[in-house]
């Protein structure tokens, strides 16, 4: 094989190889890499839901921001016992449901409470009563207890940074809202180039209200947001340093050549 020939296949290989590294950093999948610090699974009225977006972001150029999060679930708690006997014949957790069926029960008359074991996570000491009534059944069957929703909404607060010279910065609350049936909301009162941060809430039907979220910063139309972008994806930095790569590669290569052809 001539040298023009060995030349080109080296090229050639060089480059196959830059851009299969360039490809597989840019697809690794680095979000996975996010560590995130765990989450409470007992609070005392409920626990927080969790945010879907935004979190610790920058905003360049948007008049209008929706914040989003996960819906919180409820918990029943479900028992059937023999009003003779108080043999419990049925005691059963359930969340996000509205009906609970007994296994097949003789002839005779049950206890069948419904009792609210709240928003999950909830650690009260004592379960409101939501249903109790007296069951007879004449002949050998199940029973159906069924029970009334405890409905979720959710409030949100948004509050704004600011800066104070020496000082360490002021938080004030700038808007807040409640009732909100769905995990979504849009805000567009925002000033261009302020730090904010917002938290969301869960509250139920039966007057109980969750932890609130942690507080996140949403920064609108912000010079840092360039470098936020380029230093906080991890994309970024490593299909710029691929190309780095392939350029230094290619030169190397290049020098060489023209070293022999000298």
């Amino acid at each position: 094989m001539s040298n023009r020939k060995v030349i080109w296949v080296r090229d050639a290989l060089v480059i196959f190889f830059s851009f299969y590294v360039v490809f597989t950093v840019a697809s690794a999948p680095w979000s996975n890499l996010k560590v995130d610090p765990p989450l409470p699974e007992t609070c005392e009225t409920g626990c927080a839901p969790v945010v879907s977006f935004p979190e610790n972001n920058y905003h360049h150029y948007e008049n209008s921001v929706t914040f989003e999060w996960s819906s919180v679930s409820v918990g029943y708690r479900v028992v059937v016992s023999e009003v003779d006997t108080g043999d419990v014949k049925m005691d059963k957790n359930v969340t996000n449901e509205l009906t609970s069926t007994t296994s097949r029960l003789p002839a005779g008359d049950y206890l069948t409470s419904v009792y609210y074991t709240g928003i999950t996570g909830s650690t009260f000491s004592t379960y409101p009563v939501l249903k109790s009534e007296i069951v007879t059944i004449e002949t050998s069957s199940k029973i159906t207890v069924v029970w009334s929703e405890v409905g979720i909404t959710y409030g949100l607060e948004i509050r704004i940074i600011k800066e104070v010279e020496d000082e360490l910065p002021e938080i004030v609350k700038v808007h807040e809202v409640n009732n909100l049936e769905e995990s979504v909301y849009t805000y567009s009162d925002f000033k261009n180039g302020k730090s904010y941060s917002w938290s969301v809430y869960a509250q139920d039907s039966r007057g109980y209200t969750s932890e609130s979220s942690p507080f996140y910063v949403v920064n609108i139309d912000t010079t840092k947001f360039l470098a936020f972008e380029l230093f906080n994806n991890w994309e970024v930095p490593f299909i710029l340093l691929g190309v780095m790569m392939v350029i230094a590669m290619q030169a190397g290569v290049f020098l060489a050549r023209e070293e022999r052809n000298d």
